[in-house]
């Protein structure tokens, strides 16, 4: 799997001075060197002539821009051989001008700039490194833009994952309803519909009013705290009307609720965490919300020593929350292996 992935990401830095139109960029260096060639032509020079003489001339120099981009850059210099990389940089700047030199003497008829036709070979040699080392300089110019783009469209493609990442992570954090919860509620709504109990069809309803609160709400960042309560209390009446119950729940509601926002499912999720496995003895949760100015306070008091399932749950609940909405969700837990146990979390309003 590694070497799949490092054969995909050699592959893209391979490439990137060409994908996403950055092939034009190219053309248009090309198409330069093109009209400098054809504003510098002889009167008597067709264009096809000067075409030609253009496709030979530039032919070695091509060579050595490419072999630069397409292998210097990808295996040496961006597998950390820098040393290598930049050897054999020094070495083709070096090497491709007396290669440019032989190459010229098979081609007479390319017209070579009489200052390089009329010198020695060490000034000839002199004339075509000083032109390759210039020419690289504006091909590489040329490149380090290039990246700087590629680094950019990088940056956004990163922050687009992360925030499909996030919405999905957020997406299940609430919707992820425990299993052991969802069958035993089913359980009981089957039992209390085949004994026939006249509550049952209020336990069909409000569980029914629960899954599809839990449904729309999952897909939105936030929840009126007025809807959260109602939610609230519509899970401890079916909490209640469990048969066989061991868990008493009081709610109590402290300040106004009415145009405040908090995390969706904040509410909802953090009751599950109790309900999941029915208490062995009965047991009481007193849960006590306050609004305040700039957050929500919920104070839940547990009257039974609290499991390390229900400690691993409102730990990783604390994390998943703090994750998504940030570090103002708090949430501590108080003489949690005595009798009893408190809780208290912190809940930002959001912001619409």
């Amino acid at each position: 799997m590694n070497s799949f992935v490092q054969i995909e990401i050699h592959n893209k830095n391979r490439w990137i001075y060409f994908t996403k139109y950055r092939w034009i960029a190219h053309m248009l260096f090309w198409l330069w060197v093109l009209l400098e060639n054809l504003r510098n032509a002889g009167a008597s020079d067709t264009f096809i002539s000067t075409f030609n003489e253009f496709l030979i001339r530039n032919f070695p120099i091509a060579i050595f821009f490419y072999f630069y981009c397409l292998f210097l850059i990808p295996y040496l210099f961006k597998k950390n051989r820098v040393r290598l990389f930049w050897l054999a940089l020094l070495a083709c700047l070096v090497i491709f001008p007396v290669l440019n030199l032989f190459y010229d003497k098979l081609f007479p008829e390319k017209s070579m700039p009489e200052v390089i036709k009329n010198s020695s070979f060490i000034e000839g040699y002199f004339q075509l490194f000083v032109n390759y080392l210039l020419n690289f300089l504006l091909f590489s110019m040329m490149l380090f833009f290039m990246e700087k783009s590629e680094e950019q469209d990088t940056l956004v493609e990163l922050e687009k994952e992360k925030k499909e990442i996030e919405q999905v992570k957020l997406d299940l954090l609430k919707t992820n309803i425990s299993p052991d919860f969802l069958m035993r509620s089913l359980k009981q709504l089957k039992n209390t519909a085949a004994a026939l109990q006249e509550n049952t069809p209020q336990s069909i309803l409000t569980f029914s009013d629960l899954m599809r609160y839990r449904l729309y709400r999952g897909r939105q960042y936030f929840s009126p705290l007025t809807e959260e309560l109602i939610a609230l209390h519509a899970f401890i009446d079916f909490i209640h009307l469990e048969e066989g119950n061991r868990l008493h729940i009081d709610l109590l509601v402290k300040g106004p609720t009415e145009q405040k926002d908090i995390a969706s499912l904040a509410l909802i999720n953090i009751l599950e965490v109790f309900c999941k496995t029915p208490p062995p003895v009965p047991a009481r949760l007193k849960i006590e919300v306050r609004t305040e100015s700039q957050s929500l306070l919920v104070h839940l008091h547990y009257s039974l020593h609290a499991t390390d399932t229900i400690l691993s749950d409102l730990q990783k609940y604390g994390e998943n929350y703090s994750q998504l909405y940030g570090d103002e969700v708090k949430i501590d837990f108080e003489n949690c292996k005595d009798p009893h146990c408190l809780i208290n979390l912190s809940l930002p309003w959001i912001l619409k």
